[in-house]
């Protein structure tokens, strides 16, 4: 298509064109919600603590699941900054509370409490939505609540 959008730009004659796009790095998809079925038919009474991998410039999270009876009944999720802090109402706040850092750094901590509320009340990973804007946090929440399913189901 870009070819044929040159090609275009010089038969064309006395036209000009201005033409931009947009690029940088590409993110990898949010895993689709079919992808994230958990089968708990397996799974054993207990609780299970989960650590996320590490993610480099926003830390981590730390996932806890107690099951009984083939159900999740609680679900606990807390995010962890590069220091080891918990992300929490100062969290993204190194420059101002008003700051659009600030801001986008509050929707990854709202969707923290968000996200383990909606897996025990839908028992379903697949029907946890990703909040926009806090895509690091749900794709730590899927790895962890994954790995905790695996850890019961032993």
């Amino acid at each position: 298509m870009k070819k044929i959008l040159l090609i275009l730009l010089f038969l064309v004659p006395g036209s000009s064109f201005l033409l931009s796009g947009c690029g940088g790095e590409e993110k990898p998809p949010a895993p689709k919600p079919a992808q994230n079925k958990i089968d708990l038919s397996n799974a054993k009474d207990g609780t299970y603590t989960v650590e996320s991998s590490l993610d480099e410039k926003l830390g981590k999270s730390v996932l806890t699941l107690t099951v009984k009876d083939k159900k999740i009944i609680e679900a606990s999720f807390t995010g962890y900054d590069l220091f080891g802090n918990v992300k929490g109402e100062e969290y993204g706040s190194l420059t101002r509370k008003d700051s659009a850092d600030y801001k986008k750094a509050q929707v990854a901590v709202n969707a923290i409490k968000v996200y383990p509320a909606q897996l025990v009340e839908t028992q379903d990973l697949s029907k946890v939505d990703a909040i926009s804007g806090a895509s690091i946090s749900y794709g730590q929440f899927v790895e962890t609540t994954k790995r905790a399913i695996e850890e019961a189901s032993k």
